[in-house]
């Protein structure tokens, strides 16, 4: 007969300690999402979610939030980067996700696109020193209207193609704009069903924030299509604010260093939980 041994099971209990403590900072009140502001509207516009964005990627200097609730999953993005903002503007902003918290864009929308897809050849702001034009705004304003109504959506079975309208009856909404200090906001929902999972909160999810490079061919004369006529917006590295330097000045989308920097794709990934 074996006999019982004191240590043993200290030893036992100690280990499962250990075990649940690490999962509980590994579940942290930090990666596991909040609820959505109350009344939220998908609009391209912040004020529901109040002073700040929730979250900050310091190696790519964008502010962002995740939040979800039984029936959505909500993005928004706040860009200041003028290059940044063209490139969304043209190429649009993907938010790509792998629910089994891997690497993979196993799902994806990617707004604003052209119609059926393609390049959307927005014009590129005429900002002044004081940031974004009214002109700029009007623009923006009557491109929703037209040519910035596409959404590229892939992996989600139940949809049928992979291009649907901001106007689609999927449930699936997606919304841009400038604020008030010129920054372009990205704001989209995404009903949780279309993603067929029976316990969203159980596994960590991956979530890919991309901002997609300019990929439209030069002109003969060397500017890039889309560009001419308008100011530049600053090349690599421009920015606004107090971020990056200063605002372009004569550096802008004509100029061969900066068609490559437009050119570049900005990502990062990030995991979270979902919250119940």
């Amino acid at each position: 007969m074996k006999s019982f041994c004191p240590r043993l099971c200290c030893i036992c209990l100690v280990q499962l300690s250990v075990i649940g403590f690490c999962k509980a900072q590994t579940k942290s009140v930090q990666n596991i999402l909040q609820a959505p502001p109350a009344n939220i509207a998908i609009d391209g516009n912040l004020k529901e979610w109040g002073d700040s964005l929730r979250y900050f990627n310091a190696d790519k200097q964008i502010n962002y939030s995740l939040a979800n609730d039984k029936e959505n999953l909500y993005v928004a993005v706040r860009i200041n980067d003028y290059s940044e903002q063209a490139r969304i503007l043209n190429s649009g902003f993907t938010l790509a996700i792998d629910t089994r918290g891997k690497k993979k864009e196993t799902f994806a929308i990617t707004f604003p696109v052209g119609e059926q897809g393609g390049a959307t050849e927005f014009g590129f702001p005429k900002h002044d020193n004081a940031g974004i034009t009214d002109e700029d705004r009007e623009e923006l304003t009557q491109a929703k209207l037209t040519k910035l109504r596409g959404i590229k959506v892939v992996g989600f079975a139940d949809i049928e193609g992979n291009y649907i309208t901001t106007s689609n009856t999927y449930g699936i909404k997606t919304a841009i704009d400038y604020d008030k200090d010129g920054y372009l906001v990205c704001e989209a929902a995404i009903p949780l069903k279309f993603f067929h999972d029976d316990d969203p909160t159980k596994n960590e999810w991956a979530f890919d924030f991309k901002i997609n490079g300019i990929s439209r061919p030069a002109s003969a004369n060397g500017a890039d299509q889309g560009s001419q006529g308008h100011s530049g917006r600053g090349g690599g590295g421009g920015g606004r604010g107090g971020r990056g330097g200063g605002r372009g000045g004569q550096h802008g989308a004509n100029n061969p260093t900066d068609r490559d920097e437009l050119s570049k794709t900005v990502d990062f990934w990030e995991k979270y939980y979902l919250g119940r």
